[in-house]
């Protein structure tokens, strides 16, 4: 009898011990109650912050045959959704209370800043926020929009179905650098490096009457103290991707002999030296780059000839120094090392850096002088053997 009642109680002891792990979903929300955010924007309006979320509606998105970019009946296959609130957790916060879903972000692909935003009141306020998120991505890219955020979002991209695609590949294309949460944190936090970000502009295009618009990737922000103080466009930006060793396979037309010659520009590498001497500090950057000929407008031009060949790799090396040159005067234009050159100086003569530069290195930064040199190896002239294009006479 004690054996049979001492069997009974170990059962129901085994019994209850299943039923209590049986009931560890009592958190559970079904994907029916989910609304996946996939791209976030943050803009200033007034004292107010402006958030805004782009959602995908799911019932909307149809078949390969449907219009409308792919929605159903033409219809978009997503929302976007915004709200202001004096802090960016408020404006989440109001959002969420207008929607019959719960508004979940681990699915964020992207993270705009507006302009205004990024000027005047900086970052620091927005990073703040997403870090606190438990559903935070690391690897969410971050940009700075041309204008509104919000009307980023709303660019009507017809090659991807979002615009938060359309953005995610800009932004990890070869236009661009990949610049997500993680790396802006870490920046945020060294000392001797300021924080960039890679700027998003919306362009509109119209053929035959049909509108369109695209989103372009191809410059950079710069930040001192968590706001934004200046831009790199088009050769700054060009010699920027060169020092951040950022660099991916680019174009670029120069003229060499009076004809226009369009070359491929690869495999870059940039050395940058601090020297102190005399109890001064300069620097000396040395960039070395790979080419391939494109096209030349000069039909004519004899590559079997080597000073011929000498004469475009000068003018390769001269036109990246160059480039490099106006990128240095544009963050000291600016007071943003986004290249990091105080760090350099800290891993160099560290007890140089914390005795000397540290402190003052905002006052320091901008007199620097820079030694920029170049070289170009023109290793491919795209063609096989003779130039096709020439005529023998």
């Amino acid at each position: 009898m004690k054996i049979n009642r001492l069997r009974r109680i170990l059962s129901l002891a085994l019994c209850l011990g299943a039923l209590l792990m049986l009931i560890g979903c009592w958190d559970r929300r079904e994907i029916n109650d989910v609304a996946f955010v996939l791209a976030g924007g943050a803009d200033k309006e007034g004292d107010l912050i402006r958030i805004s979320v782009l959602i995908p509606l799911t019932g909307n998105m149809g078949t390969a045959n449907s219009g409308g970019g792919g929605g159903s009946g033409g219809q978009k296959p997503y929302t976007i959704k915004t709200e202001t609130g004096k802090t960016v957790s408020e404006a989440v916060s109001k959002l969420q209370y207008r929607l019959p879903r719960h508004l979940f972000f681990g699915h964020r692909r992207v993270i705009i800043i507006g302009e205004e935003l990024a000027r005047t009141e900086g970052i620091d306020l927005v990073i703040d926020a997403i870090t606190r998120t438990p559903e935070k991505r690391f690897s969410t890219f971050i940009a700075v929009s041309e204008g509104r955020a919000l009307d980023l979002l709303e660019a009507d991209t017809r090659l991807e179905r979002f615009s938060a695609e359309s953005m995610r590949e800009q932004l990890q294309s070869e236009t661009s650098t990949h610049i997500n949460l993680m790396e802006i944190i870490s920046k945020l936090v060294t000392v001797g490096q300021d924080a960039y970000f890679p700027y998003l502009q919306k362009v509109k295009t119209e053929i035959k009457g049909q509108e369109s618009e695209d989103i372009r990737s191809e410059s950079f922000v710069l930040f001192h103290d968590g706001r934004m103080t200046g831009k790199l466009e088009r050769d700054a930006a060009l010699g920027f991707r060169l020092l951040n060793q950022s660099i991916r396979n680019y174009d670029e037309t120069v003229i060499v002999d009076g004809s226009y010659l369009t070359v491929t520009i690869s495999h870059a590498s940039t050395s940058i030296t601090p020297i102190v001497k005399n109890n001064e500090l300069t620097y000396r950057i040395h960039s070395s780059v790979k080419v391939s000929v494109n096209e030349d407008r000069n039909l004519a031009r004899n590559y079997d000839d080597p000073e011929q060949r000498n004469r475009i790799e000068r003018n390769i090396a001269r036109h990246v120094a160059d480039n490099i040159n106006l990128a240095i005067h544009k963050m000291q234009q600016s007071n943003s090392d986004a290249i990091g050159f105080g760090l350099h100086v800290y891993r160099a003569y560290p007890h140089i850096w914390n005795t000397k530069y540290r402190k003052d290195w905002n006052e320091i930064f901008p007199t620097l002088k820079f030694e920029v040199t170049g070289e170009a190896n023109l290793f491919r002239f795209g063609m096989s053997s003779e130039n096709l294009g020439r005529k023998d006479r």
